[in-house]
């Protein structure tokens, strides 16, 4: 029948027609991921890779020029923080440490902990019991020691150089804000303290830091007296090494807020 044939031929013509629209999608989709690739990875061939494991935690070092800032991303669910530094190191002299991992916590030993409350054994015992709640004691002290055997040199490895700044990036994503900061420190400036804002914020361990960092848009937390029964974190154990410290802390997500205030510390401490 006519009318059979041309319904066929206007099926088979629709179908070629789905098909050249979805390989110019395709097409279109392959070359946003290679501008986006391009953009913030960009051309790799001065930068130096390495790798080193910390109680059988592996981490990338990412090197560009020499420069007295290093950055250190830890937690690994907390991609906007990766992002950031990844396209930051290929544009700016530093070293990075970026953990390779894709969950916020690590298994050492076999159980499950945080990487950043290994920095202090009443951390890494507090952590390691509330998230594994049939660990013994003896593999509780064992765990203790492996990570007590490699903390020094994984810090030592981390630090910068005499005067230089230790800079660590994270995200938030529940009920975490620099309200929870706020009775740990000795000085608050709070620029807005409204939700989503009150999540972006600078916690430093270093005075002269904070007055230059008040002077920002942003809220800021100063850190520098040791407090009892800390929670094991990198920024307390950077404040008894006496290493200058700054965690940008941001909601996941908001990488145009954490780029800025990156941007800040790069323009306006030396």
């Amino acid at each position: 029948m006519w009318w059979k044939y041309k319904l066929d031929h206007i099926t088979k013509s629709n179908i070629m027609k789905s098909i050249l629209i979805i390989k110019k999608n395709l097409f279109l989709l392959f070359c946003i991921v290679f501008v986006i690739k391009s953009t913030v990875y960009g051309d790799d061939k001065h930068i130096i890779k390495d790798y080193f494991h910390f109680a059988g935690i592996k981490f990338e070092i990412i090197k560009n020029g020499q420069s007295n800032r290093r950055l250190v991303w830890i937690h690994g669910d907390e991609k906007t923080a990766e992002l950031l530094i990844r396209k930051h190191i290929k544009n700016n002299n530093g070293t990075a440490y970026l953990i390779d991992n894709v969950e916020r916590e690590v298994v050492i030993n076999g159980f499950i902990i945080d990487p950043n409350r290994i920095f202090t054994n009443d951390g890494v015992k507090q952590n390691i019991i509330k998230l594994n709640n049939n660990i013994s004691k003896l593999e509780l002290n064992k765990t203790i020691e492996l990570i007590n055997e490699d903390r020094n040199e994984f810090f030592k490895r981390i630090s910068p150089p005499e005067g230089g700044l230790l800079i660590a990036l994270h995200n938030n994503i529940r009920e975490y804000s620099i309200e929870n900061e706020i009775p740990l420190s000795t000085k608050v400036s709070l620029k807005n303290n409204n939700h989503p804002d009150h999540h972006n914020f600078f916690i430093c361990t270093n005075p002269d830091d904070y007055n230059l960092l008040k002077e920002s848009p942003f809220n800021v937390v100063l850190q520098d007296k040791q407090i009892e029964n800390d929670d094991g974190s990198l920024s307390w154990f950077a404040l008894r090494k006496n290493i200058r410290f700054i965690n940008i802390e941001t909601r996941l997500g908001h990488l145009n807020t954490q780029s800025k205030m990156l941007d800040y510390i790069n323009k306006n401490l030396y």
